[in-house]
């Protein structure tokens, strides 16, 4: 992947840059009329002169150098003075797009068009593969912003790209490693696991399930994916923890092989100083050891964590090496371009693309026997965009 790269559309990437800078001009405008002042917005110490000097908000806590003016701080402020702190919220994000990778990106494009990242095997402790020179996996996708650069993302003439991508594997993996009948039936069965799951938690029948139930199910599930506690979920659902907690238990009534998995997995973390995935790979967490209690804490959430998203790193990895091997030995001219998170990129022939995507799905399904089925969403497009939206 780092000698193939993926080619990208400069012009529209200057284009994109362009487009930000105006934007980042229009926001600074407002902010300073607003403000009734000039003023540096990317300086905190001025920030907090008019937020909490001028304007007399009431600060949330309190850093070593002052008050707060980072983002869930002004989210929390945003009501008491929303003329200000939306334009710089949405500053603040356009303004890491255009410097990130408005410019980032145009710096590492290479002589043959192509930016040709760096991929590390052993810096995620998830055991995922993790990018730089540039990181191609930190660009946005929440954002309507951040995904307009999926559009510079091309496929190289005469071919189209090809994106393959896990479906919910943490929750495969999660339904798998509990051994939960739950959600093995979930899965297996071809339910809706986001509404299943809410089904459960919240004791209604799955035709009754609500928007907003089936939203805090899936927070919940993948939160226990990253070892997120009732604090966390608060934060995350915007609910006291207390709430949260309620939330929390009644999942783990409905699934309580899944509560029995993550205390099993802790307490041998804890004895043994490691955990380690189904393919044998260990993960040292030292701070289960920790005399701090609150490292302790973050080290039990590491270990609920490592088994889950390290079984899907291992799943991914194998699937990689296989995919590879696959494409080489198919004498088309397809190739594996790009790894983000759960997906691939594969850079694939005009007339192979029914071939390949048959290829591909077969190869990543079979990496590995779960107890439930691994699904893999495969899309085709002229940009990485197209295929991906």
């Amino acid at each position: 992947m780092e000698h193939a790269g993926i080619a990208v559309d400069v012009a529209e990437l200057r284009a994109l840059n362009e487009r930000l800078s105006a934007e980042v001009t229009r926001l600074s405008a407002v902010l300073q009329d607003v403000a009734g002042r000039s003023f540096n917005i990317n300086s905190p110490i001025q920030l907090r002169e008019i937020l909490y000097d001028e304007r007399g908000l009431a600060p949330q806590k309190k850093t070593k150098t002052g008050y707060s003016t980072d983002a869930a701080t002004l989210e929390k402020l945003r009501d008491q003075w929303p003329e200000f702190i939306e334009p710089l919220l949405q500053y603040r994000e356009v303004e890491k797009l255009r410097s990130t990778y408005g410019e980032g990106l145009l710096a590492e494009v290479a002589a043959d068009g192509r930016i040709h990242a760096t991929f590390n095997q052993t810096v995620a402790r998830t055991g995922r593969l993790s990018s730089d020179q540039p990181n191609l996996h930190n660009i946005p996708v929440r954002s309507e912003g951040g995904r307009q650069f999926r559009r510079a993302f091309v496929a190289a003439p005469g071919t189209r790209l090809l994106i393959a991508d896990y479906n919910q594997i943490e929750l495969r993996c999660i339904a798998h490693l509990a051994e939960d009948p739950g959600l093995i039936d979930a899965f297996t069965s071809g339910q809706d696991i986001h509404n299943a799951t809410a089904a459960r938690v919240f004791s209604v029948d799955p035709a009754a399930v609500t928007i907003d139930q089936r939203s805090k199910a899936k927070m919940v599930s993948y939160g226990l994916a990253y070892g997120m506690e009732a604090y966390g979920l608060g934060q995350r659902l915007n609910i006291a923890t207390g709430d949260a907690a309620l939330i929390l238990d009644a999942y783990f009534a409905a699934f309580p092989n899944v509560k029995a998995y993550m205390d099993s997995t802790v307490n041998e973390a804890r004895q043994r100083g490691y955990t380690e995935t189904l393919f044998g790979r260990r993960r040292p967490i030292p701070e289960l050891s920790n005399p701090n209690f609150r490292i302790r804490q973050a080290g039990e959430r590491q270990a609920m964590n490592a088994g889950i998203q390290g079984l899907a790193a291992d799943i991914f990895k194998v699937a990689l090496v296989r995919l590879d091997a696959a494409l080489a030995e198919s004498g088309t001219g397809a190739r594996l371009i790009l790894q983000v998170h759960d997906e691939v990129l594969v850079e694939v022939p005009v007339d192979e693309v029914a071939a390949m995507q048959d290829l591909t799905v077969s190869i990543m399904r079979g990496a590995a026997e779960l107890r439930v089925p691994l699904e893999v969403n495969v899309a085709v497009g002229d940009t990485w965009a197209a295929a991906k939206g």
